[in-house]
């Protein structure tokens, strides 16, 4: 899904997802946890029981390529509200006039080295990279946020990587179980 080619026809301004605004619709806060893909803990635990470690494999064949964007579930770290939302649209303040560069190295483990996980930046899957890969890819906002999920759609635990991109920038990033 290339995001940078989505074009508002009334604004003539790009459609780039954001996460910097996002707050809980209960309290307001901004402080939130990324719990994943809706229903992806349920599919994560029902797979696992029904065939193992074969299941999933094969989940994550199955869904290597799917680069749709769907709603995410956050947890709101102050009033702990559960709630679901598509990213934000960036306001044009917070668009750069050139792409930033995101090199994204996963570092290689012992654990999980057999399934791929999957990179988000600002709400959207942008990628998926195996075990001890790179995966590249560009932003044009400011503030960005990036967190891994696994072959369902669940978010590792831990903090996401959040950064502030500068014009024509690179931001090296490395993770390995949790962003280092």
């Amino acid at each position: 899904m290339d995001n940078q080619q989505n074009v508002n026809s009334n604004t003539n301004q790009p459609n780039v997802p954001s996460l910097h605004a996002l707050t809980c619709p209960k309290c307001q806060g901004g402080d939130l946890q990324i719990l994943g893909a809706k229903g992806a803990k349920g599919a994560s635990v029902g797979m696992f029981m029904a065939l193992g470690a074969i299941g999933n494999m094969i989940a994550d064949a199955s869904n290597k390529n799917d680069f749709s964007l769907r709603p995410l579930q956050y947890k709101c770290k102050a009033c702990k509200n559960k709630f679901e939302s598509l990213p934000l649209v960036a306001k044009p303040e917070e668009l750069l006039a050139q792409p930033c560069t995101i090199n994204f190295h996963r570092l290689s483990r012992f654990v999980g080295m057999a399934v791929s996980q999957h990179v988000w930046l600002n709400g959207v899957k942008v990628g998926v990279v195996d075990n001890g890969k790179d995966l590249t890819f560009q932003t044009i906002t400011k503030h960005n946020t990036v967190f891994v999920t696994d072959q369902y759609g669940v978010a590792f635990k831990g903090e996401p990587y959040k950064f502030e991109a500068q014009e024509g920038g690179v931001v090296d990033i490395k993770f390995k179980g949790k962003f280092l």
